[in-house]
């Protein structure tokens, strides 16, 4: 796992060196001065630096993302005319990351498919009536999928919802890795270690944080608890997402010595609940 506090210190770096860097911004129209088409943030050697948004003719958004030294970074998306999602995305330094959806022009979801690293893992395809299509490895020679092939379906449903949520948690643990400031007192000192547990709306929003466990620091506990009202907002969920709320369970420690710690998981509200410790 990285340093987090070596994270935040090249957060830090990279936030000032975007303040020193010029950013100029480009422009175009439908009809002068009036609707706009796009507008794109650059910098002085032309990179996209910035948001980036476009428009169709009609006013509606058409394209919204934001780019870095030139390639995407973080959530990009992308609508019809009439204002219906075509696709939707997550990019990391110009590669793509957990969820890639598209939508038909009649909001049907068209295709879903999940990223690590730039790779593709997995892929579902639906028809505009929103039935998902079988895989050419799992239809038989009727049209008509059999029982086992519809168990296989749904079987694989589950698994790919599993593994976008999982992919979701993994994003608001680096979320919140960057607002995480350790202060060099500690790491000197005994361990410590506080848990917190927190609701999130389907749109990143953080509507609550629980302190389920909080370790003797007050100093250490208070420095936790700050770094969630520096925090604006998380993630959003992915589309295969359909709860309005998720809780993640969060871990803090101190770095004086090499402590486990647990992986980031979010709980899935279809599972059972796990047993008491």
């Amino acid at each position: 796992m990285a340093n987090p506090r070596i994270l935040s210190i090249l957060s830090a770096l990279l936030m000032l060196a975007a303040c020193s860097r010029k950013i100029l911004v480009e422009k175009d129209y439908y009809n002068p001065g009036k609707r706009p088409k796009y507008i794109i943030r650059v910098d002085k050697d032309g990179r996209k630096n910035g948001l980036e948004t476009w428009w169709h003719p009609t006013g509606n958004k058409k394209y919204e993302a934001t780019n870095r030294d030139g390639v995407r970074e973080g959530e990009f998306t992308a609508w019809y005319p009439d204002g219906k999602l075509w696709y939707q995305g997550y990019e990391y330094h110009g590669k793509p990351e957990s969820t890639l959806t598209y939508w038909y022009p009649n909001g049907k979801m068209k295709s879903e498919a999940l990223f690590r690293d730039g790779i593709q893992l997995e892929r579902k395809d639906y028809d505009e009536e929103g039935r998902f299509i079988v895989p050419k490895s799992l239809a038989g020679q009727e049209n008509v999928p059999s029982l086992e092939e519809e168990e296989d379906a749904r079987g694989e449903e589950m698994r790919l919802r599993k593994t976008s949520l999982n992919m979701w948690a993994l994003r608001v643990r680096q979320t919140v890795e960057g607002y995480w400031v350790l202060p060099k007192q500690f790491e000197k000192d005994r361990p410590y270690r506080t848990v917190a547990k927190i609701k999130v709306a389907k749109d990143g929003k953080i509507l609550g944080v629980t302190w389920m466990v909080k370790s003797p620091s007050e100093a250490f506990n208070s420095l936790a608890q700050r770094t969630f009202k520096r925090i604006k907002r998380l993630p959003a969920f992915p589309p295969l997402i359909t709860e309005p709320t998720l809780d993640v369970q969060y871990e803090f420690i101190s770095l004086g010595k090499q402590v486990p710690r647990k992986r980031l998981e979010a709980r899935d509200p279809v599972d059972e609940p796990p047993p008491a410790p």
